[in-house]
């Protein structure tokens, strides 16, 4: 009788384990489930969120370049303005005589007669014509004796001296006159009757021409100064 019990009792007590065991595993199992579910919410959520922020950088990436773009084209076309600005400075400024120049022209060298010193034209009245019949003949850049000639300068009788710009001359010691600009032509302007040149050798000065493929001539090298000129309103 006892022995029964016994065995009823141990029986009991398996049927209660197993129970327990398998309620255990269903547990752990729907523990696990909803731990595999909750890491897979987790890990989509994060891949949208990661796409999304893609999205967003490739539409500033985007933006950013058509700035980039914007100023890539605004750059090209400062330098275009800034070209065609520097292109007309660089023509005025040669046109003002303010840069060396250079380029086909002729050289006029005048040796004034000796011992004729207030006889006949005075040397400065024949360098200014000089410097009209070439400029009537198209000279586009000319100096005396390196001195620029210039809608400024004055070429005039200083004492005993000839002054260009500024510059003292002995007009017993040879000038050289530069043009630049047709050779034929510039020198041509000299060879009609009763030229310039003509009545300088009938008062006994020494004039030789010279046809250049390369004429240098040097800027001018003064400062001008404007005491009543203004800018127009």
């Amino acid at each position: 009788m006892k022995r029964k019990y016994s065995q009823l009792s141990l029986g009991i007590v398996c049927v209660i384990l197993g129970l327990m065991i398998s309620i255990q595993f269903k547990s752990n199992s729907n523990n696990q489930n909803l731990l595999t579910n909750k890491k897979i919410m987790d890990i989509s959520q994060q891949l949208d969120d990661l796409k999304t922020q893609k999205d967003n950088l490739e539409k500033k990436v985007q933006e950013y370049q058509k700035i980039v773009d914007d100023y890539e084209k605004a750059v090209t076309a400062g330098d275009n303005v800034a070209k065609q600005m520097k292109d007309e400075l660089d023509r005025v400024r040669k046109l003002a005589g303010l840069t060396d120049v250079e380029g086909r022209g002729i050289q006029i060298e005048i040796t004034p007669a000796v011992g004729k010193m207030g006889e006949g034209y005075p040397l400065d009245y024949c360098l200014i014509e000089i410097v009209n019949s070439l400029n009537s003949a198209g000279a586009e850049a000319i100096s005396i004796n390196d001195e620029r000639y210039v809608s400024r300068t004055q070429i005039v009788t200083a004492g005993v001296a000839i002054k260009i710009n500024d510059t003292k001359f002995d007009p017993t010691e040879k000038f050289v006159v530069k043009a630049i600009g047709n050779p034929s032509i510039l020198e041509g302007a000299f060879k009609i009757p009763e030229s310039i040149v003509e009545i300088m050798e009938q008062q006994g000065d020494e004039v030789k021409f010279k046809q250049m493929e390369n004429v240098k001539i040097l800027k001018y090298n003064k400062v001008p100064s404007y005491e009543y000129v203004k800018e127009g309103r």
